[in-house]
């Protein structure tokens, strides 16, 4: 895999293994590998130069050269990539990546659209192979409610499902999965988590925080 070095404004993580910030109040040249700048129009450069914690040039490596002062620190990524500086707002990377590799449900806005998606999805790879997805958030349907098992059920009839919330925090699991993790109505939840049951008392297929532990097995690495 190649290394990284993430790339601020206001500072800069080097490559080296511990990603240790660079405290450096003159100017820093960066340049031996690819520059990603997050512009559209110039998406990569050759050099950065960074000058009181500031970026002051992205661009060819002569003219930051150029621009350099004197007793400038240079910085040779030797074939690791930069990077601007992340912000992130309490994103679940491995989830995101996750969901692209997988059933992206981050657009649906429904539990039918859900169904939809699903649905869609299973078509598309037929067979009895587990289907997994993650994304969904019901915060503004207007079903007012979590999707259920019988949903997925509906959307792929007997197949294994399990599409995880956005937020990582829940899942819902068809009748099928639930079936294989060997949940019934007289799981109990585990420590920490929760089993949703309808009126009768039986499972509803939504597993909250550790409670989806209990169908982690049924579905395979991506």
């Amino acid at each position: 895999m190649r290394r990284l070095a993430p790339l601020a404004a206001a500072l800069l993580l080097t490559a080296s293994p511990a990603f240790a910030p660079i405290a450096w109040a003159g100017d820093i040249l960066v340049h031996g590998g690819p520059i990603h700048t997050g512009v559209a129009a110039a998406p990569t450069a050759e050099a950065v130069l960074i000058r009181d914690r500031t970026i002051a040039f992205v661009g060819p490596l002569a003219a930051a050269r150029a621009k350099a002062a004197p007793g400038a620190r240079d910085i040779d990524l030797k074939g690791a990539a930069a990077y601007p500086g992340f912000v992130d707002a309490h994103a679940h990377l491995t989830g995101i990546g996750l969901r692209e590799l997988t059933l992206n449900l981050d657009q649906v806005d429904s539990v039918e659209a859900l169904v939809a998606a699903v649905r869609a999805y299973a078509q598309a790879h037929p067979g009895d192979a587990p289907i997994y997805g993650r994304g969904w958030i019901e915060t503004h349907w207007p079903e007012k409610r979590f999707p259920a098992r019988a949903d997925l059920d509906r959307a792929a009839p007997g197949r294994i499902v399990v599409l995880g919330r956005a937020d990582g925090h829940a899942v819902v699991a068809s009748s099928a999965a639930l079936a294989k993790a060997g949940v019934t109505r007289d799981t109990a939840a585990p420590a920490g988590g929760q089993i949703l049951e309808d009126e009768t008392g039986e499972p509803t297929g939504m597993l909250i925080d550790h409670a989806q532990a209990l169908v982690e097995d049924v579905i395979p690495p991506p």
